[in-house]
């Protein structure tokens, strides 16, 4: 069983940015923002690397377009906030709340979203590859043209989702608690080694873009 971490702080110790401006700032400088309310604000275009945003308030936040490496939204509230065409990857999503939320054209890579809401939200031509969705609630999701590889599912609940369109790889729907109605037709049929290696070039790409993030902000500092 997961064991959880108890971040509890008293309002004292609550880093709360006061400005836009200055909640971006401490996004990008990996300030401590567990427990913040940032609900309504503008944070889109952002790239982050390690941001903590553990139980902090996003609802209705503008997060679009940006690029969220390993980011900490662990029992986050993002309540119908937009974080369309952005990628995440990496990172702890667990028992977040994305009810509501658009995450449309967006990228969810090696992330752990268990115990996650995605109830009513928009993750239409999303790509959700290599993520754990464990116990995850997709009821009402809109996942149409959604594509979907290497993801546990299990306990999850699809009631009612839309996958009209979507394509999967590698997810076993017989171990979702609710499977959809209508399951996602497979990708292209190719060996199990072409898509290893695909997914290795795929991987190999993304290490060098982070590394590089890494190597730019240190040089900044």
């Amino acid at each position: 069983m997961r064991q959880e971490i108890q971040i509890e702080k008293k309002a004292s110790e609550v880093v709360q940015p006061k400005s836009v401006e200055e909640a971006r700032e401490a996004i990008c400088t990996r300030q401590d923002l567990s427990g913040a309310d940032l609900r309504g604000m503008t944070l889109g275009n952002i790239t982050a690397v390690g941001a903590i945003l553990r139980k902090t308030n996003l609802t209705g936040a503008k997060l679009s377009h940006g690029l969220l490496i390993k980011p900490n939204f662990y029992k986050a509230s993002l309540q119908d906030a937009a974080i369309h065409n952005t990628i995440i990857l990496g990172g702890d999503l667990v028992k977040a709340n994305f009810t509501g939320t658009d995450l449309s054209d967006s990228a969810i890579v090696g992330a752990d979203a268990s115990e996650a809401s995605f109830e009513g939200a928009s993750l239409r031509n999303a790509a959700l590859v290599g993520t754990s969705f464990t116990d995850a609630n997709f009821t009402g999701a809109d996942l149409i043209n959604t594509r979907l590889a290497g993801l546990d599912i299990t306990g999850a609940k699809f009631t009612n989702a839309n996958f009209t369109g979507a394509r999967a790889h590698n997810v076993n729907w017989e171990k979702a608690l609710v499977p959809p109605l209508t399951l996602p037709a497979p990708m292209i049929q190719l060996p199990t080694w072409v898509w290893s290696v695909l997914l290795g070039g795929i991987l190999g790409v993304l290490a060098l873009i982070i590394y590089a993030l890494i190597r730019r902000k240190r040089k900044a500092a």
